[in-house]
């Protein structure tokens, strides 16, 4: 069988309020349609319905299996999904895309999950808690049963603490990844992410090496979710063009669309990352990171004062809720900007500073990030998780990312935590 250009898995895993609008962009990429050069495969998991497509010309579908029950959030359903397209349709790159838990998951969903791992009105109380939780927007259903395990309540609770089950999701990300880069016997050359507060170095950090490039948003997404008719009618017109061309081609055409069609929250932003570079901004996060944590105690009122400022210009005074800084993650070009400006910082923590701003310059590692809403300039398009003293502890399973060991943000966070507390 012929190879085409590409082969892509878009991901609609709607097994929740979104229902509808993962059929909306279900049917976009329908539309669209698969060629001779690009193959594209689609799954739904809606509430009671859905399948596996793959889209034939334009408007019509070539093959399907349909399913009235099926765990879109299980990691290795999205693996055998994943293998499912990919060995029936080769190709010279391959894209997945990762359409997600947009608005959290249903309440009777995390009731299920709560029952799974809990036992009788413990269970009940506990799932109505989370459903209203930063915990309920994790990507995977395996990190809800981890985050619902027996343990002490205060703990779970600071479980829940890591943005989208941030540090949780992401080892399960990683795995998912190199399980599929395994089979395809090279990396992903676009992992898209149309699922909200992904784009935190952690994740482009752990998942580097099973990934070319990559594009997510350090915010929340909106409903609707990407453009899929802009961008994939762009790929069918140019096959040719490679996974940092395309990750590219979507932060132009998802910042184009909300401009045009602006949502409530205003929360439009996208990044595309080069991963195959992203470790010049690791180096540099760590240089910061190590002279911050040698010189802690002059820095934690530094450290304070950037994040506030952040919190309140791109938080818009309170006036948009929730934002990422309800999950601790915070944008690393405005906590960069605001230490390498401020006077009360060491020279050697504003050089390290100064140096994180330029490598999340545009060229390197970021190949295109943008942004609606003058609340998010100056913004550098990757989050950080920086989780402030006095508010929550940090998360146990944060030590479990790559990024927190290797660039030395745990040792700092646990520095800046203590020194706060002393």
């Amino acid at each position: 069988m012929a190879k085409a250009r590409w082969t892509i898995l878009t991901y609609i895993a709607a097994h929740n309020n979104l229902a509808m609008l993962g059929k909306l962009s279900l049917n976009q990429i329908l539309n669209v349609g698969s060629s001779q050069d690009v193959v594209h495969g689609m799954l739904y998991d809606g509430p009671g319905e859905g399948g596996r497509f793959v889209a034939g010309e334009a408007g019509t579908v070539s093959e399907q299996e349909g399913f009235e029950e099926f765990d879109g959030g299980d990691p290795d359903q999205l693996i055998a999904t994943a293998r499912w397209l990919f060995e029936k349709y080769p190709a010279e790159r391959y894209g997945l895309v990762l359409w997600s838990h947009g608005t959290g998951w249903r309440p009777e969903e995390i009731a299920k999950v709560a029952a799974e791992t809990r036992s009788g009105a413990e269970a009940k109380t506990e799932s109505n808690d989370r459903a209203g939780t930063p915990g309920s927007y994790a990507l995977f259903r395996s990190t809800l049963r981890t985050l619902q395990r027996p343990a002490a309540r205060a703990e779970r609770a600071i479980l829940f603490d890591d943005g989208t089950g941030h540090s949780l999701d992401t080892i399960e990300l990683r795995r998912v990844l190199s399980a599929i880069a395994e089979t395809i016997k090279q990396p992903l050359e676009l992992l898209g992410m149309d699922a909200c507060l992904m784009a935190s170095l952690e994740v482009a950090y752990e998942i580097r090496s099973c990934v070319r490039a990559f594009v997510a948003s350090p915010e929340l997404v909106p409903g609707h979710s990407w453009p899929y008719a802009a961008i994939y009618g762009a790929l069918r017109n140019e096959p040719e063009m490679s996974g940092t061309a395309l990750a590219r081609l979507v932060v132009d055409n998802y910042v184009r669309f909300y401009a045009a069609n602006p949502p409530g929250a205003g929360d439009v932003t996208k990044v595309a990352i080069d991963l195959a570079k992203v470790d010049a901004i690791g180096s540099a996060a760590r240089s910061l990171a190590d002279a911050l944590t040698q010189d802690m105690a002059r820095h934690t009122a530094v450290l304070w004062k950037v994040q506030r400022t952040a919190l309140v210009k791109e938080g818009r005074n309170g006036k948009r809720s929730p934002t990422k800084f309800d999950f601790h993650l915070w944008d690393l070009g405005s906590l960069a900007n605001g230490i390498a400006a401020s006077p009360d910082a060491s020279e050697a923590v504003r050089t390290s500073a100064g140096s994180v701003r330029a490598a999340l310059a545009p060229g390197g590692a970021v190949l295109s990030e943008g942004h609606f809403g003058d609340w998010f300039d100056g913004t550098g398009g990757l989050s950080v998780y920086l989780v402030p003293p006095g508010i929550q502890r940090v998360s146990p399973s944060y030590g479990e990312l790559a990024f927190a060991r290797e660039m030395h943000w745990l040792e700092m966070l646990t520095k800046y935590h203590q020194l706060q507390h002393t």
